[in-house]
């Protein structure tokens, strides 16, 4: 099938069933299930029609065959409703680097050589200090670029040596990570210029998805049925994991999110299922 599709950067491209089929069953979806997806999607792609359509598809039909397969599919989605600010996805990163075994700091005001400067999020463990800055992106054609990674290895280098006098013995690096994705020049000089770089889909064995799918860190996002509202609640009340709205009782959710217990039910029950399944 030599069908030609639209990526969100505008990028036209051959349609990869095997690539959607390894999303696919990455979410959790059968062998068999997955390939009944594709059989399915198929006849629904004209010329150019956009991957953000074909991934909709997807999802629509992975739903109806497991739920559960379903809200994973959704991570990445459910990555762009982390906003409207940046914040919430500085927060939702902290988290993860806490459950890899950091000590985790949010928004920290750090005297550098030069300047003061804020740093999005500030980990430490028995063996490095990592400072992050996080580039959130609520579309996914807004990629970060080289301007963005030539000022985050000028910040990094101006805080180095305060780094090194506070935490002898320790190692230093500087992470530049968004939800979405990097340009290729950015990805050229961060590599260049020794700043490790974490994106949707980079690097390939240490991307933010692979983070977060072998702990399940998934964000309570990826719930359709959470509006902005109640999910600025959560992240108020720090529920920003669905791990962590696992570990509420139905009546505490009832309460934070003005629901009825149905609801709380239903959501609780959802998380559950996705933490903690096999």
């Amino acid at each position: 099938m030599n069908i030609k599709v639209k990526k969100a950067s505008g990028i036209i491209e051959d349609f990869n069933s095997q690539k959607l089929l390894e999303s696919l069953l990455r979410s959790g979806a059968e062998q068999e299930q997955a390939e009944e997806i594709i059989k399915k999607i198929i006849p629904e792609i004209k010329p150019y029609t956009s991957t953000k359509k074909i991934y909709r598809l997807a999802h629509r039909y992975l739903g109806q065959f497991n739920r559960i397969s379903g809200l994973r599919y959704s991570i990445k989605r459910g990555l762009l409703r982390l906003g409207p600010s940046g914040y919430p996805f500085e927060k939702y990163f902290g988290e993860l680097l806490k459950q890899y075994g950091y000590q985790v700091d949010v928004s920290v005001i750090m005297e550098g050589k030069c300047v003061k400067h804020e740093i999005d999020v500030f980990a430490v463990n028995n063996n490095e200090v990592v400072l992050v800055e996080c580039k959130y992106r609520n579309r996914t054609e807004n990629a970060p670029d080289v301007k963005i990674a030539l000022y985050v290895h000028a910040r990094f280098q101006d805080l180095r040596p305060l780094i090194k006098s506070s935490y002898p013995g320790k190692s230093f690096s500087g992470w530049l990570v968004t939800n979405t994705r990097f340009t290729s020049d950015a990805i050229q000089y961060a590599q260049c210029a020794g700043v490790r770089i974490k994106s949707w889909r980079y690097p390939e064995n240490d991307s933010l998805e692979k983070m977060i799918e072998d702990k399940k860190l998934y964000p309570v996002t990826v719930m359709s049925t959470l509006n902005s509202a109640q999910i600025e609640k959560l992240i108020k009340h720090h529920v920003i994991l669905m791990k962590d709205l696992a570990k509420m009782k139905e009546q505490d959710i009832q309460r934070l999110l003005s629901i009825t217990n149905l609801k709380a039910l239903a959501l609780k029950q959802q998380a559950d299922e996705l933490c903690f399944c096999n």
